[in-house]
C-alpha cells in the first residue's frame, strides 16, 4: 500500500524586529516606547513573548488598553517566579535525595538500589538503572571519578544518588516497596500520606522542569491533578493550577524558617507586580494565610 507524500506547507517568512512590532500594533497592542520595545524583541524571541499575550487577546486581537509594557511586566514576573520556585524546590529535592539514600543504604546495603527485588516494578527499576548508569558514566564530578578509579565503578547509594535528576528521584520513590514508602513518610513527614507525597513530587518535577527550561508558568494548567490532604479539600484551590503544588509544598519543607522566609519573598514579588493577576496562577484571595497557617 503506497502512501501519498505530504504536501509541504509554506511557512511564514522571517520578520525583522520592526515588522514584528508592527504586527503587534496592527492587532491593537499599545506601544508607548518603540525603542524600548525593539530592544526587548532583540533579547526575547518574538514567539516566546507572544505566549504571554494570549491572556490579553480575543480572536487574535488585543483587549483595549493592552500595552507592550504590561505584557513585558508579566514576562518579567514569570522569570522571577521561576527563580523563586527553583530555590524552594531545591530544598525538597535535596531532602528526598538524603531520605532515599539513607533508607536504602541502611535496609538493603550500599548497593541495594541495584537489586530489583527491593522495588515494586522490575521494568521501572531497569529503566531507572539505565538512566542512573548513563548519568554516572557521563559525570565529571570528582567524587564520581574517584569511584571510577578506586572502586572499580561501584557506586554506593549515597554516592550514586547525588547524580540523579529530581524526576528520577520522584520515579524511584513511586517504585519503592510500600513498606519503605510508609517508613520514609512516617519518619520525616508525620501526618502525611505516602501517596500524596508521591503525587506532590511528580507535580514538583513538572514545575522544576518548566523552570529549568524557562517555560511559561503564568496562565498555564498543570498536566496532572494535584491531590490534597483531607483537611484541605474544602479549600477553594484548583487542583490543576500552580498554586495547588505551591500550597502542598509547605508540607514538604520541614524547616519552618526556610518556608516562612520563602513565602515572604513570594509576597514581595507579587506586590512588586500589582498588574499581574495572580488568579491566573491559581492564587486565591487568602493565599498568604493558606501558605502560612
Amino acid at each position: 500500500m503506497s502512501i501519498d507524500p505530504i504536501e509541504p506547507i509554506e511557512l511564514k517568512p522571517p520578520r525583522t524586529y520592526e515588522e514584528q512590532l508592527n504586527i503587534f500594533r496592527c492587532r491593537g497592542l499599545v506601544i508607548d516606547d518603540e525603542v524600548k520595545a525593539l530592544e526587548t524583541l532583540k533579547r526575547i524571541n518574538y514567539y516566546r513573548l507572544t505566549a504571554y499575550m494570549l491572556t490579553f487577546k480575543k480572536d487574535n486581537v488585543f483587549l483595549p488598553g493592552t500595552t507592550f509594557e504590561k505584557v513585558y511586566r508579566h514576562y518579567e514576573f514569570d522569570s522571577k517566579l521561576r527563580i523563586l520556585l527553583t530555590e524552594v524546590i531545591e530544598h525538597v529535592e535535596i531532602a528526598f535525595r538524603a531520605h532515599l539514600s539513607y533508607e536504602i543504604a541502611h535496609k538493603y546495603g550500599a548497593l541495594g538500589y541495584r537489586n530489583p527485588d527491593n522495588f515494586r516494578n522490575s521494568d521501572y527499576h531497569a529503566e531507572f538503572l539505565k538512566k542512573l548508569d548513563t548519568s554516572l558514566e557521563d559525570s565529571k564530578d570528582h567524587f564520581v571519578l574517584h569511584h571510577h578509579v578506586h572502586y572499580n565503578k561501584q557506586f554506593p547509594v549515597w554516592v550514586a544518588f547525588e547524580v540523579l535528576t529530581f524526576s528520577n528521584l520522584s520515579m524511584l520513590f513511586r517504585n519503592l516497596l510500600l513498606v519503605d514508602q510508609k517508613h520514609i513518610t512516617r519518619t520525616y513527614y508525620r501526618n502525611l500520606d505516602y501517596g500524596q507525597i508521591s503525587n506532590w513530587l511528580h507535580g514538583l518535577t513538572i514545575v522544576r522542569n518548566r523552570c529549568a527550561h524557562y517555560s511559561r508558568l503564568f496562565n498555564t494548567a498543570m498536566p496532572v491533578g494535584i491531590g490534597f490532604r483531607v483537611i484541605d479539600r474544602n479549600k477553594d484551590i484548583r487542583s490543576n493550577e500552580l498554586f495547588a503544588i505551591i500550597f502542598n509544598t509547605k508540607y514538604l519543607i520541614t524547616n519552618r524558617t526556610v518556608w516562612s522566609n520563602w513565602v515572604t519573598r513570594l509576597e514581595a514579588l507579587i506586590g512588586e507586580y500589582p498588574e499581574v493577576e495572580a488568579g491566573y496562577l491559581g492564587f486565591t484571595e487568602d493565599w498568604y494565610a493558606l501558605l502560612t497557617t
